[in-house]
């Protein structure tokens, strides 16, 4: 039979190892800080995302933190919700699980300027024709002589203007419109319609 004193030393020791237990599962512990870099942020408006965690980067930014940490086992996936009126911004290494608690810190957004893209028509005497770059349309007026599509084009990113829809009874063909934007608007593409 055991002794009391030997039951009550054993209930104090595990009470403390229970207290001691509770004491190192603090938020640090079990959460982890997700930020990353920035490159290329010359204008204010981009909003970050993860999840319903968002955080407004500044102009001139080369780094970001999220202002709630990230359970540990749990997926982020960090997003653009807004982008700067000039710019257009990419997230590399935005998604993933944490795993143990390192903090993340190797997400990175780049930032480049955005372009016009446009170019000229000629021939164009029927309306309906519509013009596509990805999923960008533009629909100009008959007798229209030129074009510039609403969304502009980040600096070293593709286009590709088609033509989604014909004038009937016209017909018309597009010509340099494809390539990678560069420094300067794009206004060379060519739209001739017969």
């Amino acid at each position: 039979m055991k002794s009391p004193s030997r039951s009550l030393r054993l209930f104090a020791a595990c009470s403390l190892l229970a207290v001691l237990a509770g004491c190192s599962s603090s938020s640090n512990n079990t959460s982890v800080n997700l930020s990353g870099s920035v490159t290329g942020l010359n204008a204010d408006g981009l909003v970050l995302s993860n999840g319903i965690s968002i955080v407004a980067v500044a102009a001139n930014a080369t780094s970001f933190v999220f202002p709630s940490r990230v359970l540990i086992g749990s997926q982020y996936s960090v997003q653009i919700s807004k982008l700067p009126a000039t710019l257009i911004c990419t997230v590399t290494n935005g998604n993933g699980i944490t795993y143990n608690n390192s903090d993340i810190n190797n997400v990175k957004v780049a930032c480049a300027p955005r372009n016009n893209l446009g170019g000229t028509i000629t021939g164009l005497a029927s309306a309906g024709l519509i013009l596509a770059n990805g999923s960008d349309t533009v629909s100009p007026a008959a007798g229209a002589q030129s074009f510039t599509f609403a969304n502009k084009v980040g600096q070293g990113f593709s286009y590709g203007v088609t033509v989604l829809q014909q004038p009937a009874p016209q017909s018309c063909n597009v010509v340099n419109g494809s390539g990678v934007m560069g420094v300067t608007d794009i206004n060379s593409v060519q739209v001739n319609c017969q």
